[in-house]
């Protein structure tokens, strides 16, 4: 079978001592493969991969964003393949999860059983990734992921692997950016989940650590929602907070998913909240939801709600390929597509160019070379190189606001976090 040559992908290929060593491992590892594998190999064509999103419901932006990268990923992946005439293709199934674990856990062996063993892009939130992991690791099921970053998932040598950089970073992004504004106070609002109740933790302790106070805020279930009666309660303390300490250091923190916008539309309700300042999350970041909704996307203008993400590039500096990548996207769906959902096309390549290097559909043996094909690959202007919980080991965070444009809202990039340094970069 011919291979993909890797060169136009890869900007950083391995150093020529690296890729011996690794080849001569590898050769090793192949030999004592079992018969059957092989045999199944050379008896197909089509490698498929398998992705658990959500397509059609609240949170479905995201998802829909991935899949589309994922389909322009899997048309060029295949094209390359064509182009040097092999008979390999990479093909993708999909399951629409609602964002449901238990759902997620139904697509996960559903796909097991249909022969899948590699996961691109999703399940979009941690507490899906979390519901399948004791399944992955079980059956030696590989997930690459793009949306996942709940610090609890930060597992070494796990079947989990997640391009994108966990919430202990994301969370010095914040703790920055206050401080940058001069904020001694945290009303915090968070989702009681694996990626909320994660995040919060990781945002208290840091910001606690450098002399700040969090008051106790209100936390919710998703299936449990009264935004009127939690907006009181906020407000309420945000009243004796501005009273103590003045409203120019009191601050909001919002760690949400869809609610971002219910949320900020009950919230222009009371006079107090407008006079402090609002932070958010990844999940809020540039959600059509939210610039869709007038009354919240007018308060959100107001208090100049500020919402992070892991950034490729800088904020108003965004590399040309991933530029581009954006652009099919929004060309594909109509929507605008985030750093993690551009991820997700990272994702497919990867696990092309790391099947090309082992010649076999193997999840463990692709498991031991992924880390260093990560480490050499950077397409859209950003490093994949991975920590040693196989996750993104470094990034920037770009700080999205809410902006007016004619006939209603939009986002725009803010400020960059610069995670190399610590210090927040305005544009």
């Amino acid at each position: 079978m011919k291979r993909l040559c890797i060169t136009p992908i890869s900007r950083f290929p391995y150093s020529g001592f690296i890729f011996l060593l690794s080849f001569i491992l590898l050769s090793c590892v192949l030999l004592s493969c079992s018969k059957k594998d092989s045999d199944t190999n050379s008896q197909t064509n089509t490698i498929k991969l398998g992705a658990i999103l959500d397509l059609t419901g609240d949170y479905s932006q995201a998802g829909l964003t991935g899949k589309a990268a994922i389909e322009l990923a899997l048309t060029n992946l295949n094209q390359r393949y064509a182009s040097v005439g092999s008979p390999l293709r990479f093909s993708c199934t999909y399951a629409d999860t609602h964002m449901d674990t238990v759902l997620a856990l139904t697509a996960a062996k559903a796909m097991y059983a249909d022969g899948i063993r590699l996961l691109v892009a999703g399940p979009n939130n941690s507490a899906e990734l979390k519901s399948i992991k004791a399944f992955l690791d079980a059956n030696q099921m590989l997930s690459l992921s793009s949306f996942s970053s709940s610090p609890s998932l930060a597992i070494p040598n796990d079947y989990i692997f997640r391009l994108i950089t966990d919430d202990n970073v994301q969370g010095q992004a914040l703790v920055s950016m206050m401080k940058f504004d001069s904020v001694k106070v945290i009303i915090p609002i968070w989702r009681v989940d694996t990626y909320g109740s994660g995040l919060y933790q990781t945002v208290k302790q840091k910001f606690e650590a450098m002399g700040g106070t969090v008051l106790p805020g209100i936390s919710y279930k998703p299936n449990a929602l009264n935004y009127q009666e939690m907006i009181a309660s906020v407000a309420n303390q945000a009243n004796t907070a501005i009273s103590t300490y003045g409203a120019s250091k009191v601050s909001v923190l919002l760690i949400s998913y869809q609610e971002a916008s219910d949320f900020l539309h009950s919230a222009a309700t009371q006079s107090s909240l407008a006079q402090v300042k609002w932070y958010g999350c990844d999940a809020n970041a540039q959600r059509a939801s939210v610039s869709a909704d007038a009354v919240a996307a007018r308060f959100a203008l107001d208090v100049r709600f500020l919402a992070p993400i892991m950034g490729i590039g800088t904020a108003g500096k965004i590399p040309a390929t991933a530029d581009a990548l954006a652009g099919q996207i929004l060309t594909k769906t109509g929507l605008q597509a985030d750093a993690y959902a551009l991820t997700s096309y990272d994702a497919v390549q990867i696990y092309g160019l790391a099947y090309d290097l082992v010649q076999s559909y193997n999840a463990p043996l692709i498991k031991t070379i992924l880390p260093g094909v990560c480490e050499s690959y950077n397409y859209l202007g950003i490093s994949r190189k991975l920590n040693p919980a196989g996750d993104l080991a470094a990034a920037n965070y770009i700080f999205w606001t809410v902006t007016s444009i004619s006939g209603g809202f939009s986002w725009d990039s803010y400020a960059t976090w610069m995670g190399e340094g610590d210090y927040i970069w305005t544009k």
